[in-house]
């Protein structure tokens, strides 16, 4: 049961970090700021390598 809430915490956070992202580059294009947009392309890249380490964490865990 500890482990079903582990994920459901685990997908929330995964999901959160995209919105933030996300909304993080709008702002940075609308307000056309180099830095900003800087830091925004990093939070993507961060959250897309975050998203693949998730998806070989699901595969390794669905072979147990």
């Amino acid at each position: 049961m500890k482990i079903h809430k582990l994920k459901k915490i685990n997908l929330a956070q995964f999901y959160i970090q995209l919105v933030t992202a996300i909304l993080f580059a709008y702002l940075s294009i609308r307000d056309a700021d180099i830095v900003k947009m800087l830091i925004a392309v990093l939070l993507v890249s961060q959250w897309s390598l975050g998203f693949w380490r998730h998806k070989i964490v699901r595969r390794r865990i669905k072979r147990w």
